[in-house]
């Protein structure tokens, strides 16, 4: 059985989040970016932390609805 990560669960949101537009043109490359480096494991939730309020303002939207699920 493979269990999903936070991490992971997190940049499948932010995924669905970018296909449904609700990312803001400005912050897609950045969140485009900290999906790829969630996946492969080379950042954490924490470390994201410290980016750009804006960008760190839909990470949280992200790891809201990733913890609904």
């Amino acid at each position: 059985m493979f269990l999903l990560t936070q991490e992971t669960r997190v940049a499948n949101e932010l995924q669905k989040m970018m296909t449904w537009n609700l990312v803001p043109v400005s912050a897609q490359e950045d969140i485009n970016e900290i999906c790829d480096s969630l996946m492969n494991g080379s950042v954490t939730l924490n470390e994201l932390e410290n980016r750009d309020p804006f960008v760190v303002e839909i990470i949280h939207k992200a790891m809201n609805q990733a913890g609904k699920q």
